[in-house]
């Protein structure tokens, strides 16, 4: 379906009008949609201007910056990301390394890859993670000073590794 005001663009907005009883269809494509300035107070739903990501990492976010990130490589502005759900070029991860994390945390819990373990097989893949795990949190408590609680730790990564193969000794 055409423009009813241009006539030239796909229609992308679709308004129905009842007043006093009598029904008005309008179809607009994006561009005519933002020309019209009866559609002001719609702007706080960001129906024409969709930007879908950022107001998932960013409930509060109600409209576009001018002064917005913008990769020096491809020349591609966060809204464009937004809007093709994309990036242009791995130096995009770069230029937008402040609006990732929000938007990972957001969308998956997690702002880092935690990575998976095998569900089948002996149960070797997944306690070889749970000792590489734990291996971590024990040097944070003897970072923290915390050594009753890294002894413990400390004896069970003895049991697990005791339960693998090699001992553990093939990390």
């Amino acid at each position: 379906m055409l423009c009813d005001a241009c006539k030239k663009r796909e229609a992308v907005v679709h308004i129905v009008k009842i007043e006093n009883g009598r029904r008005t269809d309008l179809h607009l494509c994006a561009a005519c949609a933002k020309k019209q300035t009866n559609f002001s107070n719609f702007r706080d739903l960001n129906i024409i201007d969709n930007d879908f990501f950022r107001k998932m990492a960013y409930p509060d976010y109600q409209g576009r910056s001018g002064d917005e990130p913008r990769c020096a490589s491809c020349g591609m502005t966060y809204s464009e990301f937004n809007r093709l759900g994309k990036f242009g070029c791995p130096d995009c991860y770069e230029a937008f390394k402040e609006e990732i994390p929000p938007l990972l945390r957001r969308i998956h819990g997690h702002s880092k890859h935690v990575g998976k373990v095998p569900n089948r097989g002996t149960g070797v893949f997944r306690t070889a993670t749970h000792v590489k795990r734990l291996r971590q949190h024990l040097q944070k408590l003897v970072q923290e000073e915390r050594y009753e609680e890294a002894a413990k730790v400390r004896d069970e990564i003895r049991a697990l590794q005791r339960q693998l193969p090699d001992g553990g000794k093939g990390e």
